[in-house]
């Protein structure tokens, strides 16, 4: 039992740093998933993709940087989001709205500006 634990700490200290953790944005306990909504940005970790969508708050809700999962209740929420283009060191910051519906799952998907060097537009999109 001893060495349980330190791979239990192992495992998720790896999870986070891999860009699965989730990260709720509602008080009180966890809710079954077909009673949530889940929004997804770009993973901590990414294999250096060209283009992220970083989720950064949805609502009052601060979202700590290793999550790329965010679980809200449904509804109308308000997301921030960053777009960064890590090549051309450039961030651009886009505020969202979508109305969350239960068992739900939402995508962010960034898109460059004309000429590849900055984020044009960040979207939301049900999957």
């Amino acid at each position: 039992m001893r060495r349980a634990l330190p791979r239990l700490a192992l495992g998720a200290v790896l999870a986070a740093l891999a860009g699965c953790a989730t990260e709720r944005a509602y008080p009180g306990p966890a809710q079954p998933k077909d009673e949530v909504a889940t929004i997804v940005g770009t993973p901590a970790l990414n294999a250096g993709l060209p283009i992220e969508a970083v989720i950064r708050k949805v609502d009052a809700t601060v979202v700590g940087v290793v999550y790329s999962h965010v679980q809200v209740l449904p509804g109308h929420h308000t997301i921030l989001v960053d777009c960064l283009m890590p090549a051309e060191h450039t961030t651009v910051r886009f505020a969202l709205e979508v109305d969350a519906g239960a068992g739900e799952r939402y995508e962010l998907v960034a898109e460059s500006a004309p000429g590849n060097h900055s984020c044009g537009e960040v979207r939301i999109e049900r999957r």
